[in-house]
């Protein structure tokens, strides 16, 4: 475990699109964020990419600047698309930061969630440290889907290595990132999963990612996805993406082989669908297993989820990224 005689200067970027209410909240309660072990103090600082010409982020960032303290950098990134804002955010980070968390404006960490990140991180000297994504559910959600755990995130033993990582909890070494110069790829900005081939790219470039069970972070899950149509929808783009991105990758093999598994997948999803008679989470994982398979084979054959449509991205593309 590294030392450290000075507090560890942590950036976190938010990409924000017409979420006042979540924003205001991940806001606050990022200022509450503390550390309990002086081996990994740090200084916190947020980059907010509002990816809304129309700047409708700004009056959030304007009435937590009047009680909250820490510093926010306000960008607006009018070239709609996620991995645009993304690159946004990383061009806003200070120079002088180490890490580089990322965070969805729907979820909020506990006080101690950079904290946690940052002993996971000496503690392994990873490149990468992600977390679990714990979901909130409203009151009146079905509790079929709930009990389908379709919503719920990945989990691993405390420091597992890794080989992918996603935007929604994560931290990443800064100096990683300023070495290798990678970008998030904007040529997914309509399909989404520009952080799967993000951290695909980077763990080729030598980048090491471990998981810290002690980092969660919560989401909160509006009513309007809990039904079998948007999650079934969903788990499609995700294996859409998949495929998506190894074709940008331009690796006739590597297409070929997510095709296959996408097959596989298929398959599996199809002798297990029984299941759904014997309960909805052994049900949920076979209709998962059957729509991402399906997406995977899609993509492989070039067709793409435009999960974020031009009605989505909007009209205005002449737009330039400013500060304020």
């Amino acid at each position: 475990m590294v030392v450290n005689e000075k507090p560890f200067q942590v950036t976190v970027i938010v990409i924000s699109y017409r979420r006042p209410e979540g924003l205001l909240n991940l806001l606050h309660t990022l200022d509450r964020q503390e550390s309990r072990i002086a081996n990994v103090a740090f200084k916190l600082d947020v980059v907010v990419v509002d990816n809304d010409v129309a700047a409708t982020a700004l009056p959030v960032v304007q009435a937590f600047e009047k009680s909250g303290t820490i510093p926010v950098r306000y960008v607006v990134e009018g070239h709609q698309g996620i991995p645009i804002a993304r690159n946004a955010g990383l061009a806003s980070v200070p120079d002088d930061s180490h890490f580089i968390c990322f965070i969805d404006d729907d979820e909020w960490p506990s006080p101690h969630w950079v904290e946690q990140m940052l002993l996971t991180q000496q503690a392994t000297d990873a490149d990468c440290v992600l977390g679990a994504v714990i979901p909130v559910y409203p009151p009146d959600a079905p509790k079929w889907l709930v009990n389908s755990r379709v919503f719920e995130s990945w989990t691993f033993p405390d420091q597992a290595p890794l080989t992918a990582a996603a935007t929604n909890n994560v931290m990443v070494s800064a100096a990683f990132i300023r070495r290798v110069g990678i970008q998030f790829d904007e040529r997914m900005r309509i399909s989404g999963g520009s952080d799967y081939l993000f951290f695909r790219q980077a763990v080729a470039m030598g980048m090491r990612i471990v998981w810290s069970a002690g980092a969660p972070v919560y989401e909160s899950v509006p009513r309007t996805r809990m039904n079998i149509r948007w999650v079934l929808r969903r788990q499609y783009r995700l294996g859409n993406t998949f495929a998506v991105a190894d074709r940008l990758s331009g690796k006739l093999p590597q297409v070929l082989a997510c095709g296959f598994k996408g097959f596989l997948r298929l398959g599996l999803g199809a002798i297990m669908l029984p299941g759904l008679a014997l309960s909805p989470y052994r049900g949920m994982r076979a209709l998962v297993h059957v729509f991402r398979g399906a997406g995977m084979i899609g993509g492989s054959f070039g067709h793409i989820l435009e999960e974020y449509s031009q009605s989505r991205l909007g009209a205005d593309r002449s737009a330039r990224s400013h500060s304020i």
